[in-house]
């Protein structure tokens, strides 16, 4: 026994014959696209774009260069875009982003710093949020929620604590250096005056106020005068000590001279992130219109009408052979 086959004539003989049917099915498959389009909520989704700027313009050694600067770019590499994508999908960068936003007011979900509402809010927010790079080397951030305006807030607040966070990333470190070199110096300043009392009672002690000190270059050692029991003792304490608070004067003005551009570097006035997007409230709903959601739904019931039909037509003849 064959199995029963059509042909291309049998086919369209068959889809007239059951026209009203196919034509019904798809009427059916458009209502429902359309019902479905009317009941759905509607979404919007808003996008800012930013460049990253280059740390390394901002480091100390490009501001006070000291030998000849090499070219530094104003952009930022892959490295530093990677950098900044790696951020953007950290847990600390979203629980900001989320508390910033009052997520607990947008969703109500619970209490934020509850475990299971907590957990709710940075769920919603990776589902919505979308991070990507685009081949002119900026960044895209969008988000997508129920309200335009909280849409919009949501993108511009991430890009600002994105912001913040990869600055933080260098300029703690300079910080931690400038606190580090400000420490020096009050230890510094404590040594200091601690020699400075001392060499003051030798002078007092052995009537020398004259300089002696070897490390003073350029200096011509006046007439040493006086002298007795004691007195070549008192100029070589006098010498070993001014020397070595000679050295830590000029450490103390090397770090204070550091200091200086460390605290520059790390100032907030240089921007590590370009905006050069901002996210608007969107007027329109994300996804597909309704119009392209009517033509989708009456092309599928069309399709799977005529499968129906002929499946049916297949059965029957099939049925009839046995």
């Amino acid at each position: 026994m064959t199995a029963p086959s059509f042909n291309l004539v049998e086919i369209i003989r068959i889809l007239l014959k059951q026209k009203r049917l196919i034509i019904l099915i798809t009427v059916l498959a458009v209502a429902l696209g359309g019902v479905f389009m009317l009941v759905k909520k509607k979404k919007y989704k808003a996008e800012a774009r930013f460049f990253v700027n280059n740390p390394l313009y901002g480091d100390r050694n490009t501001l006070f260069r000291t030998s000849e600067q090499r070219y530094v770019d104003y952009f930022g590499g892959d490295d530093d875009l990677d950098k900044i994508t790696a951020l953007g999908n950290s847990d600390t960068v979203m629980d900001r982003i989320i508390r910033n936003c009052d997520f607990d007011k947008i969703y109500k979900f619970g209490d934020m710093n509850n475990d299971t509402s907590h957990a709710m809010y940075m769920s919603t927010f990776e589902k919505n949020f979308n991070l990507k790079r685009t081949e002119y080397k900026d960044i895209v951030v969008s988000y997508t929620a129920y309200r335009p305006e909280d849409a919009a807030n949501v993108a511009n607040m991430s890009v600002k604590v994105l912001e913040e966070t990869f600055r933080h990333y260098y300029t703690s470190m300079k910080e931690g250096m400038a606190k580090s070199i400000n420490d020096k110096v009050k230890q510094l300043d404590s040594s200091i005056s601690s020699l400075t009392d001392t060499l003051a009672n030798l002078r007092d002690k052995y009537g020398i106020y004259n300089i002696i000190s070897p490390d003073r270059h350029n200096i011509t050692s006046g007439d040493m005068k006086g002298g007795g029991k004691g007195y070549g003792k008192g100029m070589e304490e006098i010498q070993n000590i001014e020397s070595i608070k000679d050295q830590l004067v000029t450490d103390r003005s090397h770090y204070i001279s550091l200091l200086n551009e460390y605290s520059a570097a790390s100032g907030s006035s240089m921007e590590y992130l370009k905006l050069i997007t901002r996210a608007l409230p969107p007027t329109s709903p994300t996804g597909p219109s309704m119009r392209m959601v009517l033509i989708v739904s009456g092309m599928l019931g069309l399709f799977f009408s005529m499968i129906y039909v002929l499946m049916i037509e297949y059965f029957r003849r099939l049925k009839a052979m046995i």
